[in-house]
């Protein structure tokens, strides 16, 4: 049961992680996703380390393609989630789209060059292996966030993502559903 599960039963530990230095450029964390996606491995984001190996923060899939973006799109940098990034976007904001088209390779190489310091979302909370899966699946949720830091000795072991809460869920809502121990919806 998910009441039963904790931290230590569901995280990733660090070395397992793809990571990039705060120094990286975006092209090399575009590089980088990309490989894992191709390569068929689960990872969605990339943690962001400094010079120490501590880590900074990570990027995601929208951070990467926003990072290449119109400056219009761009978030504060480097930013915690839940801000909003756009800033008076008229209602047709698709006709935006044709400026950007302009010249848009061009561009997207330009931005690519920059260092993902500042597209990375940086992370405020963390974990140890001993609390809850609840509060993981609640800070995680609640700052709109996709991993958390998973903290040793104040030292980050791992991370724990929101994908594998959600398998956790999905896992034991599909179990409950097979003995029958979860409400018909009517639909069925």
């Amino acid at each position: 049961m998910l009441d039963d599960l904790h931290v230590r039963d569901c995280y990733i530990p660090i070395t397992d992680y793809p990571h990039v230095p705060a120094t990286a450029s975006i092209c090399d964390a575009i590089r980088m996703m990309h490989s894992n996606l191709t390569e068929g491995h689960k990872y969605r984001t990339i943690l962001v380390t400094d010079e120490h190996q501590h880590l900074q923060g990570y990027l995601s899939l929208r951070d990467l393609t926003r990072a290449v973006g119109p400056s219009y799109l761009s978030k504060k940098t480097p930013d915690y989630k839940g801000h909003q990034p756009f800033q008076g976007i008229s209602d047709d904001f698709t006709a935006l789209s044709l400026i950007w088209q302009e010249g848009f390779t061009l561009k997207v190489m330009e931005e690519a060059r920059k260092p993902v310091s500042g597209v990375m979302t940086l992370l405020e909370n963390t974990v140890s292996l001993d609390d809850p899966f609840a509060k993981c699946a609640y800070l995680l949720l609640v700052q709109d966030i996709l991993i958390l830091p998973v903290v040793e000795d104040e030292k980050v072991i791992g991370v724990v993502r929101l994908v594998d809460i959600f398998e956790r869920i999905a896992n034991t809502v599909c179990s409950l559903k097979k003995l029958h121990m979860l409400p018909r919806t009517g639909e069925e």
